[in-house]
């Protein structure tokens, strides 16, 4: 397989060499393997905040009020695509590899419905080697704050929408080929979660739509799917995040929030308002 030099230099790898560059210096530490005989875990790549999610068209402000805010949440969708266009035309030049899209995220799918259903039946070690070491923190953290007396079972009852690749990009690791990718799916789906009540036998059934920004790494050799973590859709105020602005020292603060993949959003800082003279 035609393998070429990264371009560990390239502005357009600089976010994902970064973060990746981190999470290997963390491989690193971990592992009481002789230097020469260390192999890189691609679990330990979780998501960062220098992902950009493009505000869905329904979140858009209304455009008689806030024109410039649609207007720039747009004109960010936009070069949002275009930049995933180039990263896969990058990874493409890098690899000599011919991207198995279709494979990918019917694999992200497996992985998502099966990380969901072992969460909800209380045992992740199953599912273990599927997640990131974040996620899987995280999860085992979600686990035993589940009462002893619940017992809860989990369905996906359809899509809503079609999954959809929102961002993607080559990890580029420093000294060696490019061997993983990072992809983000928007999963719009209908839900079905059933809580028993042990002791009183009390059945307890919730449907509902839940939109999930579920990140994964996928290892190129052997296209295995990992899953990363979640993110949220970006507001129509935040901009797209330069290299430059990358802080290195919330990296892993970045991995462990986003690895667990059942928080709720963040709200949104209330403003104080104005004092008037």
């Amino acid at each position: 397989m035609l393998r070429l030099r990264p371009l560990a230099n390239s502005r357009l790898g600089v976010r994902s060499f970064t973060s990746a560059r981190s999470a290997l210096n963390e491989a690193k530490k971990s592992s009481n393997a002789n230097p020469q005989q260390q192999v890189f875990d691609p679990r330990f790549i979780g998501l960062t905040r220098d992902i950009y999610i493009p505000v869905s068209y329904k979140n858009l402000p209304n455009p008689l009020t806030s024109p410039r805010a649609v207007w720039r949440s747009l004109i960010r969708r936009l070069y949002t695509l275009g930049m995933n266009t180039v990263q896969v035309a990058l990874m493409r030049y890098q690899t000599g590899m011919k991207p198995q899209f279709l494979l990918w995220k019917n694999r992200a799918i497996e992985r998502y419905v099966a990380i969901n259903k072992a969460f909800a039946a209380g045992d992740i070690k199953p599912v273990e080697k599927e997640v990131s070491v974040w996620v899987e923190k995280a999860l085992k953290a979600r686990v035993g704050s589940i009462p002893k007396g619940v017992k809860l079972d989990w369905k996906l009852v359809k899509f809503n929408e079609k999954p959809k690749l929102v961002a993607f990009r080559p990890i580029m690791l420093p000294g060696r080929p490019v061997e993983y990718a990072q992809a983000v799916y928007k999963f719009n789906t209908q839900q079905e979660l059933i809580n028993v009540n042990l002791k009183t036998d009390k059945v307890k059934k919730i449907d509902r739509n839940v939109t999930d920004y579920v990140g994964f790494v996928i290892d190129l050799d052997t296209d295995k799917v990992i899953l990363a973590g979640s993110v949220f859709e970006n507001s129509p105020e935040d901009r797209i995040p330069k290299p430059e602005d990358i802080d290195q020292s919330m990296i892993f603060k970045d991995m462990k929030l986003n690895g667990d993949i059942y928080r709720a959003p963040a709200q949104p800082a209330l403003k104080e308002p104005s004092s008037s003279n």
